[in-house]
């Protein structure tokens, strides 16, 4: 009952430290994938068929019952994540339970409480790693629970965790890096006598969403293979964004990125002190565990590191294993000081302990210092583009009050939010126009772009809110 008590505490104050987030104004993040969800819930346009996509719906999903039922609003968005970051501290709590006790799990809790709040690292909560989070610990915590069993539960159990897995995938196909590797990894190499039965148990539950993917796209909406996000094509063009590091690709961004870097360091020293010797600890103790931890957490930082366009955000699946890792270690010191007593740590004991303490007093003080920001500053600090994006909250809204549903808008720019705030179609494929982005879309992008801005000509806007979104882009 004492555990309950203070996980609820832990999960409600998840809750209030996401507060100082709601008022700030919606990234292009939230506008891209929003207005997917937008046309796709309204029936003015499908991802993939009508809109150019490169990744799985997942998110577009979670985005229309948002849109459905609470709106579209800063608030909106920003409170749903709030109470959905809380069934994913459960999450890392049972997963903590489940590798050492409900007291690891309480910590591990805290932990993931206190760091998906980090400015630094969650930034606007748009993103996908925001919300595969919780599937991929589900699927982790599945797995631990049936990978020492031969009985049906344990079947049941590998078979959610494959499930859960091919669920993170539906969100981003980096998991297959970061949460398919390392329970796969450890089907192979930690259950040699059991693997074929696991890992086809696994792989039962994984193909369940794949399946329901291509069946609704491909069979049921009549989706061209050329347009989904695995074709060739499509690949192609991924592969070119991919082969141009941000550093290229947006100079401008470049000392953005060095200086969220050096935030993000600071911010989760601590973090990674613990969670390396959590593994390690794991691992003395001989834990079945070790393995599938210490892959999760590389592979995590991996997968992050791949991207080559090293945003900040890339590096959010790393947090939830490394509470886990941190949350067994600090029960385990903990223990063994209250059972050994003071008198019996070691001077290198002492001096591990107290440098662990100093690393998290300092990232406490840097996560309360970003919190009692004046709500302005936090996402200006760290993005250096909220007032662009506030200016295209005001521009939306003055096109849905000046123009007709079934109105054209063309956003000549990366700012997809005034589609969602203005809730009028953009008339060409890609909301990202090729025509401005010549790294990675080629001349016939380009025309196809042209041909079809002739097609579906955009609505005559007064010349004022064009010179606002130019300055402003």
């Amino acid at each position: 009952m004492v555990h309950l008590v203070l996980l609820a505490a832990i999960c409600f104050l998840s809750y209030i430290m996401k507060i100082p987030y709601f008022k700030l104004p919606l990234d292009r993040d939230y506008g891209a994938h929003g207005y997917v969800a937008h046309c796709w819930l309204r029936g003015t346009g499908l991802m993939y068929r009508d809109i150019y996509e490169s990744k799985t719906p997942g998110l577009k999903l979670i985005y229309m019952i948002i849109i459905r039922f609470l709106g579209i609003s800063r608030k909106s968005f920003r409170q749903f994540f709030a109470y959905y970051n809380v069934l994913t501290t459960i999450a890392v709590y049972l997963l903590g339970t489940v590798l050492m006790n409900p007291s690891a799990g309480l910590i591990a809790a805290l932990l993931f409480a206190l760091y998906s709040s980090v400015p630094s690292l969650w930034w606007h909560f748009s993103n996908m790693e925001s919300y595969y989070t919780l599937p991929m610990v589900l699927s982790i915590l599945f797995y631990v629970l049936g990978s020492d069993g031969q009985t049906f539960h344990a079947f049941l159990y590998l078979f959610l965790s494959g499930f859960f897995s091919s669920i993170t995938f539906m969100f981003k196909q980096p998991s297959l890096i970061n949460t398919t590797a390392p329970i796969l990894i450890c089907i192979l190499i930690a259950s040699p006598h059991s693997f074929i039965i696991d890992g086809s148990l696994y792989s039962a539950g994984y193909l369940i969403p794949i399946a329901a993917f291509f069946i609704y796209f491909m069979i049921i909406k009549k989706t061209p293979w050329a347009k989904m996000p695995f074709s060739k094509e499509n690949l192609k063009l991924l592969s070119g964004y991919l082969k141009t590091p941000l550093s290229k690709a947006n100079k401008v961004m470049t000392e953005h990125t060095r200086r969220r870097f050096r935030t993000i360091f600071s911010d989760l020293l601590f973090l990674i002190s613990v969670a390396v010797s959590g593994v390690l600890f794991l691992f003395s103790a001989n834990s079945p565990y070790t393995l599938l931890i210490g892959a999760w957490i590389g592979l995590s930082f991996i997968s992050a590191i791949l991207s080559r366009t090293y945003l900040a955000y890339h590096f959010i699946p790393t947090v939830a294993p490394m509470c886990a890792a941190g949350g067994v270690l600090i029960f385990a010191s903990v223990s063994h000081l209250t059972t050994t007593g003071f008198s019996s740590v070691g001077v290198s004991e002492c001096g591990s302990t107290g440098a662990i303490l100093v690393l998290f007093l300092f990232s406490m003080y840097q996560l309360i210092k970003d919190l009692l920001m004046p709500t302005e500053l936090i996402g200006s600090f760290y993005s250096g583009e909220d007032k662009v994006y506030a200016i295209c909250e005001e521009v939306g809204k003055y096109i849905k009050r000046t123009t007709k549903e079934t109105d054209f808008v063309y956003s000549w720019g990366h700012q997809p939010d005034i589609y969602l705030w203005s809730e009028r179609r953009a008339p060409v494929y890609c909301i990202f126009p090729p025509i401005t982005n010549p790294i990675i879309f080629c001349k016939e992008h380009i025309a196809e772009e042209l041909k079809q801005l002739n097609i579906n000509k955009p609505v005559s806007l007064p010349s004022h809110i064009y010179i606002i979104h130019l300055r402003n882009c």
